[in-house]
């Protein structure tokens, strides 16, 4: 998809040469970007990788500029829902270890937005969650997860909503024996029993 680009200030004091470099280069790769004034924060729209289970969705993420960029790794957040074992849902919070102890000064936003935040997508990973619901429907069934995330994707990060009955006719109702959406989404550390079972999921529309 062509994104619509804004042009940067690039005369402003604060904008260092390699943050300069960096969001033009992100914004010449075609993601449509909104940045502010001094840069210090962006808005990326995001497309789901083919043949992920986010394929079709868009998620707008805002990226936090530290005063220490490159030496510090950007704060990545999703402002679009977006249902997956290592992103939190209410506050869009990532868990991945190159924006943390593995970045390196010679990464940059390109590298965000082509490599790593599209292998988080392809490649979720139930066992180092922010999202131990999601982890557990993950552990509980591949299948299962699948549907949820399509459902969660439909519902919040279409580019064009689609009506409720048209989820139902493409097989994505909720069927009585899964969690709501609203248990799905809603985090609490309580998801695995004593045994390593899945507490929550056996299945509830419940409570």
């Amino acid at each position: 998809m062509m994104a619509e680009q804004m042009v940067v200030n690039t005369t402003l004091p604060m904008a260092g040469r390699r943050l300069d470099r960096d969001v033009n280069r992100l914004l010449a790769s075609g993601y449509r970007t909104t940045v502010d004034d001094n840069m210090a924060n962006l808005d990326v729209c995001l497309e789901g990788p083919l043949g992920s289970a986010y394929e079709g969705g868009v998620w707008t993420v805002n990226v936090a500029m530290p005063q220490e960029y490159p030496l510090k790794a950007p704060r990545i957040r999703f402002v679009t829902k977006i249902l997956h074992p290592n992103i939190e849902f209410i506050t869009g919070l990532v868990c991945m270890n190159v924006l943390k102890q593995a970045w390196s000064s010679s990464y940059d936003l390109v590298n965000i937005f082509e490599t790593f935040l599209p292998q988080l997508l392809r490649h979720p990973n139930p066992h180092d969650s922010l999202n131990h619901r999601a982890a557990a429907i993950m552990k509980h069934s591949e299948k299962l997860f699948r549907e949820h995330v399509i459902l969660c994707m439909k519902t919040y990060a279409m580019p064009a909503i689609l009506p409720t009955r048209q989820l139902v006719e493409e097989g994505l109702e909720k069927r009585s024996s899964d969690l709501s959406l609203s248990d799905l989404l809603t985090d609490s550390d309580d998801d695995e029993d004593g045994n390593g079972n899945n507490a929550h999921i056996a299945l509830p529309g419940s409570s």
